[in-house]
């Protein structure tokens, strides 16, 4: 029995084939994904924000903003029973406050009563009268310092070019350095606008200065009862046992009530926070870093924290009542968005971010730091060489797999080779069977007529016999299958395929 093509593999399906392309091209892939992962060049997400407390992040977005400032009260003491002032020299009473930048262009909100020439400040002068006077021996009698101070009720304080207001001066130092100034350093402030206590307690103060760093005002809309803050400020007690270096103390607390004062005309916001000397005028946020109010005013010889701000929008009024807007302006948002990026672990975004804060204020303190700070992050994943390689990869499997289909089609048509068949046992030969085109069947021998038989019928032995008879000497052959007339040495049908 002829064994012809045995030992040959046989050919792939076009199942197999699109499997074993499509696995391939599945591998590319995976392959391109952990070339980028273990490159060193292009860092694997990371996204993690960095370990930080909440109030880390709130004095971030609030000490750029935030102002020391020294008030200072100049007043020449005129003795109306003796028609004439104490001294050619003036009396000076000096006393720090806090304050917070509310526009780009250099106002500063603050208490007002830190602005304001009120009953304080005019005792504190005359007591110094009352000394200078007792130790002066300015009265023949020498009467004690308890029967001076009686006299005080008929002197005046006047200012170098007006009577009855001393003089004020107010310099502003910043806690970082910020729009070229460096901290510490006095900048002198004029007063814009002042309410006193009774009236709101605010007033507006302006520097010389450009594209400083702005705390924005809250509307006060979502400010109630239980809202947690931190009041913003420089407590004298902490200068006088600690050295001045101009860093604000931040002191939390929320807001304990609602409270009215002056008949219930204004609205104040009584905090738990402890805020002392030094703080008034600074800002208490929320812990977006919005300013929800103005520290104000406390309870003399309270024990306990019990402090009240004024709202916000009392500030905002005032703005508006003098043409000035509480905008961030461009720093500021560069600013903020790269703190944000930063603290969402962003490093690429927050490194652009505080670069252009710096290419505008060189000397922005806190954006260098946290431009080093952001630098220090691991690598974002943002590079654009991955999805330029994955890209490629996906291509290159959408090819395979297009490929893949179409092979198959070709395979699946009419044209295609026939998939070869095995030859039954006892078959001359197995191999390919070639397709043709089908044609008609010969047809039947006509039976013989009634009452006729033939040789064959009779003999089947010599009518077989007459039949290969017949077939050797035409050369023609049938195939027992379909019928279809095939030559003498033929292996197969030529219709039907099957073995002869």
């Amino acid at each position: 029995m002829s064994s012809q093509g045995a030992g040959q593999p046989l050919a792939d399906s076009p199942r197999t084939t699109w499997h074993r392309l499509l696995r391939w091209g599945v591998g590319a892939v995976a392959a391109t994904a952990m070339l980028w992962l273990s490159s060193p060049a292009i860092a694997a997400p990371a996204d993690s924000p960095p370990p930080t407390a909440p109030l880390e992040q709130l004095q971030a977005l609030v000490q750029p903003a935030v102002v020391y400032e020294q008030i200072t009260w100049t007043g020449y003491v005129y003795d109306e029973t003796n028609k004439g002032y104490f001294t050619e020299d003036p009396f000076t009473v000096s006393y720090q406050c806090t304050g917070f930048v509310v526009n780009p262009d250099g106002y500063i909100a603050t208490a007002g009563h830190c602005a304001d020439y009120d009953r304080t400040v005019q005792d504190a002068i005359l007591s110094q009268v009352v000394d200078w006077a007792y130790e002066n021996d300015y009265y023949e009698a020498t009467p004690s310092k308890e029967t001076i101070a009686t006299f005080a009720r008929n002197w005046r304080v006047d200012g170098a070019d007006s009577e009855g207001t001393p003089d004020l001066s107010v310099s502003v130092a910043y806690g970082v350095s910020v729009s070229g100034e460096p901290t510490g350093k006095e900048l002198t402030a004029r007063v814009v606008a002042v309410r006193p206590p009774g009236q709101g307690d605010v007033a507006l103060l302006k520097i010389e200065a450009e594209d400083l760093t702005v705390v924005p005002l809250s509307d006060n809309s979502d400010t109630g009862v239980g809202t947690e803050v931190v009041a913003v400020g420089y407590p004298v007690s902490v200068d006088l046992v600690t050295d001045v270096d101009f860093n604000p103390s931040f002191k939390e607390g929320t807001i304990s009530a609602k409270k009215t004062t002056d008949a219930g005309s204004l609205q104040v916001y009584e905090i738990s926070a402890a805020v002392s000397g030094g703080m008034s005028g600074g800002p208490t946020v929320a812990l977006d870093g919005d300013v929800v109010g103005v520290n104000s005013f406390g309870i003399t010889d309270e024990p306990q924290a019990f402090n009240f701000v004024q709202p916000a929008q009392t500030m905002e009024e005032m703005l508006r009542g003098e043409g000035v807007e509480n905008t961030l302006g461009p720093v500021t948002e560069e600013y903020r968005a790269g703190l944000n990026a930063y603290f969402a672990g962003d490093r690429d975004a927050a490194v652009e971010d505080f670069e252009a804060v710096l290419q505008v204020v060189p000397s922005h303190q806190f954006a260098q730091e946290y431009l080093q700070k952001a630098q220090a992050l691991p690598a974002s994943s943002t590079s654009p060489l991955i999805w330029v390689l994955l890209g490629v990869a996906a291509l290159l499997v959408l090819g395979l797999i297009g490929f893949a289909l179409w092979a198959r089609g070709r395979r699946a048509g009419g044209t295609s080779p026939p998939v070869p068949t095995p030859a039954p046992p006892g078959s001359p030969l197995a191999g390919t069977v070639p397709v043709v085109e089908a044609e008609p069947v010969a047809p039947a021998p006509t039976a013989p007529s009634n009452g006729q038989e033939t040789a064959a019928a009779s003999d089947p032995g010599a009518a077989a016999d007459s039949a290969a008879s017949d077939a050797g000497s035409d050369d023609e052959r049938f195939c027992p299958n379909c019928g279809k007339q095939h030559d003498a040495d033929a292996h197969f049908c030529p219709r039907c395929g099957q073995p002869l």
